[in-house]
């Protein structure tokens, strides 16, 4: 395997896991809802937007090398 395809597949296993741990924190919030502070809930939220956003990020490159 080229750099290249090693550089792109890691990344690609580095965004599953972040969004594995991502549906992990969204169960948690689902089933613990009324003992978070609406700061936490904010923090947990803006954290999902930013996994999203680095998740598109990287796909959007890998469609561009093609």
């Amino acid at each position: 395997m080229d750099n290249e395809t090693v550089k792109h597949l890691w990344a690609l296993r580095k965004v599953n896991h972040a969004l594995i741990e991502g549906l992990k924190l969204a169960i948690f919030v689902l089933e613990h809802e009324k003992e978070l502070t609406p700061k936490r809930r904010e923090s947990m939220v803006n954290s999902l937007k930013d996994l999203i956003s680095h998740s598109e990020e990287i796909y959007r490159e890998g469609a561009t090398t093609h």
